[in-house]
């Protein structure tokens, strides 16, 4: 059983919301950000970055009074309106790539702890830490976690007749993304809502897990009060099939020591190596990565997985680092080694193909996407997937819809 509550949103107004909401911060170069700030006075990224430049030195609660006290004056603008009575809201996001439709609501942080919001992902505990004391300070969650239901999607059915009626927000931003929300106000909609998630077993974390784990640290574990606004988080929930997983490819910027001929021969001797015609225009199967290298595109035939291997070690990014990666090229920790760069999978071959090209690369890889079976085979007993494994859309903009973490 899941449980999921409406609660009362801060959302831009009507005709700043394009404005106001922003992709989240780490997206952006410092240069990005200048840019941004300098030009657009009403985005959320002035919330969360109010002394961007300032390079005195601050605590971090120091830090965080500044964005209380940019929020704060956002609300004094009017450029936010709190809902007056709780709300679940529906959310779309569409381009020419993909639309995905979900429900914003809060779901309870004992969930996540008894172990029904499923994790792919170890974190940091001072980054928890540092967002704990960030939730803490601001009194505000701005950033939804992307949870995924598995199975058959109910909600679409459930909620049809909002699909199609006007919607309280519907605008576009730069990215090519169009962003239609919904506010569901009606008792009878909302009971049916949170029951069909009471029928759920379990949600997974697609993206958010620092933000989730952090967001289970501010209440008192010995506070019954369920409705302590500080017992749920900010989520945005999709069925299995509004999530679109993309793979992280892989591109190298030196070959240790080796020529473009020598580190093929020695890659030859990891597994079937093949070459190929031109540049792939569809994934690479299941067992297989394809090779962007000087000499052109590979495809390489990965050997198995130990008989005793867990879920997360039969992943084709595990076996491609567990034998090539560390073995051959001599990268045994892709978090810290700087010879790696990830390219996300929506960039297609074309970039890692432009980085070797241009020699931003000595040599790449192209993975197929996890599929979302196997994020439940890694999920379910609690493991842990390789760093970069998946890229995953929607990407969920901050500021769209505001939880306030003193009432609902």
């Amino acid at each position: 059983m899941i449980n999921l509550r409406p609660f009362r949103a801060w959302r831009p107004a009507p005709d700043k919301a394009h404005l106001v909401a922003s992709r989240s911060y780490v997206a952006y170069s410092d240069e990005q950000l200048r840019e941004k700030l300098a030009g657009n006075p009403f985005t959320f990224l002035h919330v969360i970055h109010p002394e961007h430049g300032n390079t005195t030195k601050r605590t971090r609660f120091e830090r965080f009074a500044s964005v209380k006290r940019k929020w704060d004056q956002f609300l004094d603008n009017g450029w936010y309106q709190r809902e007056e009575q709780p709300c679940f809201y529906l959310y779309e996001q569409s381009n020419d790539r993909f639309r995905s439709r979900g429900v914003i609501g809060a779901v309870a942080v004992d969930d996540y702890l008894q172990g029904k919001i499923k994790v792919h992902e170890h974190t940091l505990e001072k980054r928890e830490g540092l967002f704990k004391d960030y939730l803490e300070s601001t009194g505000i969650n701005a950033e939804p976690v992307l949870l995924a239901i598995p199975g058959t999607n109910e909600l679409e059915g459930l909620l049809s007749e909002f699909w199609n009626a006007r919607p309280d927000l519907d605008f576009s931003t730069t990215d090519m993304v169009r962003h239609k929300l919904w506010a569901v106000h009606e008792p009878a909609v909302m009971a049916k809502v949170t029951e069909r998630f009471s029928r759920v077993d379990a949600l997974y974390i697609a993206d958010g897990h620092h933000r989730m784990a952090s967001s289970a640290r501010l209440p008192d574990p010995a506070s019954a009060n369920a409705d302590d606004p500080k017992k749920w988080c900010l989520a945005f929930i999709v069925p299995q099939d509004q999530l679109h997983i993309h793979n992280f490819d892989r591109a190298v910027t030196s070959l240790a020591g080796m020529d473009t001929q020598e580190f093929l021969r020695a890659v030859a001797a990891v597994g079937k190596l093949k070459a190929m015609d031109q540049a792939p225009s569809v994934p690479p199967p299941a067992g297989t990565v394809y090779m962007c290298t000087r000499q052109g595109w590979y495809a390489l035939e990965l050997p198995p997985a130990p008989v005793d291997a867990d879920s997360s070690e039969r992943l084709d990014a595990s076996i491609l680092s567990n034998t090539v990666l560390g073995p051959v090229l001599g990268i045994h920790d892709l978090r810290t080694d700087p010879h790696v760069k990830f390219v996300p999978g929506d960039k297609g071959t074309k970039e890692i193909a432009r980085m070797v090209a241009d020699g931003d690369a000595a040599v790449a890889f192209n993975l197929r996407p996890v599929s979302f079976a196997e994020l439940q085979s890694v999920a379910d007993p609690g493991g842990c997937m390789p760093p970069k494994s998946t890229y995953i859309e929607p990407k969920l903009r901050s500021g769209l819809t505001v939880y306030s973490l003193e009432d609902m």
